[in-house]
């Protein structure tokens, strides 16, 4: 044999050794679970253009906690757990800001521009079911969900124009989404998601939580929490976050293929120190008729 031959097949054994050293449960929990965005027409550029468009008018919309203790440990937090998220991208910017707000909510918006109420953080129990909803919102940034449905509606509504490359500059697809979102782009296009859409979020945020260390079963527990403890705020939590049905059970499925059982993290003292200042600030404001975007 000679020495070409034997460095190609030495390099394809060290390839081999490398790929079984490698933890089972990354790439192949991801491809066992098709974490794969939907049909989409934009770039993930022109994500992050839509997105920024969109948070600047929300920034100005919704009173905006601007507490910097508070934003840098949802920041430190929200960032830990997207750069464990599939099909992340570099050019998402992963901006997490807390809305002062009694209602129990939270919003992602394309591009990494992801919202949080201030009652969300109060009604959670632990860490863990707080980076649950943060992670189900990452969730549908890595899935392109906002111009997944922008996209699907600008097929039906001028298939024409996008077989003809009208769209294909960011300005007017961005000017697209404002004209078929009503000005805004912050009603059913962006973040009115479908239950196949919430049960993709879940696999995905349950995968986050998993590889970021924290109990997977913590996204599931908080919406649970929502329906039995908080019956009043449940309908419009739900109607934000429309329940995909028997969500314990499917996150309970899907725990098993991520990987072995570990000695998961649930809480931190961070995190309750964070919850206690959030308590002790003032009231938040009564909510305003249509002020939260997503809403009819």
């Amino acid at each position: 044999m000679n020495a070409s031959r034997l460095a190609v097949r030495c390099g394809l054994v060290a390839t081999a050794v490398l790929a079984w050293l490698q933890p089972a449960h990354l790439g192949d929990a991801v491809e066992r679970l098709s974490f794969k965005p939907g049909f989409n027409l934009f770039s993930p550029a022109q994500d992050v253009q839509v997105g920024k468009e969109n948070a600047a008018q929300v920034d100005k919309q919704l009173p905006i906690l601007r507490d910097p203790q508070l934003n840098r440990y949802v920041n430190d937090l929200g960032r830990r757990l997207a750069s464990f998220a599939p099909n992340n991208r570099s050019e998402y910017v992963w901006q997490f800001k807390v809305v002062n707000s009694r209602d129990i909510n939270a919003f992602a918006l394309p591009g990494g521009y992801i919202y949080v109420n201030r009652a969300t953080i109060e009604a959670a129990a632990n860490e863990a079911q707080l980076a649950g909803v943060m992670a189900h919102e990452s969730g549908h940034v890595v899935m392109r969900h906002g111009t997944h449905q922008a996209s699907q509606a600008m097929l039906a509504r001028a298939p024409l124009a996008i077989v003809s490359g009208i769209l294909g500059q960011s300005s007017s697809a961005v000017s697209q989404i404002a004209q078929l979102g009503g000005g805004l782009g912050l009603n059913l296009l962006l973040l009115r998601n479908s239950r196949a859409m919430e049960s993709q979020a879940d696999e995905v945020g349950t995968y986050i939580l998993y590889q970021a260390g924290y109990d997977p079963h913590a996204m599931a527990q908080f919406f649970e929490t929502v329906e039995k403890k908080y019956p009043s705020q449940a309908p419009q939590f739900l109607s934000d976050h429309p329940n995909p049905g028997n969500r314990i059970k499917a996150v309970d499925a899907e725990i098993p293929e991520l990987g072995p059982t570990k000695n998961w993290k649930t809480d931190s003292p961070e995190f309750q120190s964070i919850k206690q200042r959030v308590l002790a600030m003032p009231p938040a404001p009564q909510p305003r008729p249509q002020s939260q975007p997503g809403r009819q």
